[in-house]
C-alpha cells in the first residue's frame, strides 16, 4: 500500500515538474515576455493624414536651414504599457498612379532629396534619402507610458539643383514597427 501512495506522489510530482517546466519555456521563448514581466509593451502610432508628400516650397533645390521654415510631416509613437520596448521609423517610397495631378509626373530619386528628422522638437539627423539603411530613419527605444513626436521634412536637396528636379514629385509612407526581441 506504501509504495502505491508513493508511486501516485511520484506520478503527481512528476506532471507538476512538466507542467510548469512548459508553462516556463513558453513563456520564456514564444511569448515575447520574459518571466516575470507583466506587461507586454504595446506601440500606438498616429499619423498625419494630410502631408505625406512633399511640401510645395520643398519642390525647389533647398538649402538645409531654409528646409527648417517647411511645414513638417508630423506623426508620435507612443508606449501604452508599463515595460520599454525598441521600435524603428521606416519610410517607403510610394508612387501615385490614379490621381491627376501626379499620374503624368515622374517620381524624384532618392539621390536628389534630403530629410529633416526631429525629434520632440530637436533635429536629430539629416541626409540625403539615398543614404538611409534598409528604409530606416530611426531606431529608439521609448520607455513605458511615453510619447515621441515626429516631425519628417523632405526636400530636394541644394546639391541637386543641376539635376533634372522639375516637374517631378515624391511621395512617401511612413510605418512603425516593433522590434522583436
Amino acid at each position: 500500500m506504501k509504495r502505491i501512495i508513493l508511486l501516485i506522489m511520484a506520478g503527481i510530482a512528476l506532471f507538476a515538474f512538466i507542467f510548469v517546466t512548459s508553462i516556463l519555456w513558453y513563456r520564456f521563448f514564444y511569448s515575447g515576455s520574459s518571466v516575470g514581466n507583466d506587461s507586454v509593451s504595446s506601440i500606438e502610432v498616429r499619423l498625419d493624414d494630410n502631408n505625406d508628400t512633399i511640401n510645395e516650397n520643398g519642390l525647389i533645390p533647398l538649402d538645409e536651414e531654409t528646409a527648417k521654415s517647411l511645414t513638417p510631416y508630423n506623426f508620435e509613437v507612443e508606449n501604452t504599457s508599463d515595460a520599454s520596448t525598441t521600435y524603428n521609423v521606416i519610410i517607403e517610397d510610394s508612387i501615385i498612379s490614379d490621381d491627376a495631378n501626379y499620374s503624368s509626373k515622374e517620381l524624384l530619386s532618392r539621390n536628389q532629396l534630403e530629410y529633416q528628422l526631429s525629434l520632440n522638437g530637436k533635429v536629430i539627423k539629416t541626409g540625403m534619402l539615398s543614404e538611409i539603411d534598409n528604409n530606416i530613419l530611426d531606431t529608439r527605444n521609448i520607455s513605458g507610458n511615453t510619447t515621441n513626436s515626429y516631425q519628417l521634412r523632405v526636400y530636394v536637396s541644394e546639391k541637386a539643383q543641376d539635376t533634372n528636379w522639375q516637374n517631378k514629385y515624391y511621395h512617401f509612407d511612413i510605418e512603425v514597427q516593433m522590434e522583436v526581441e
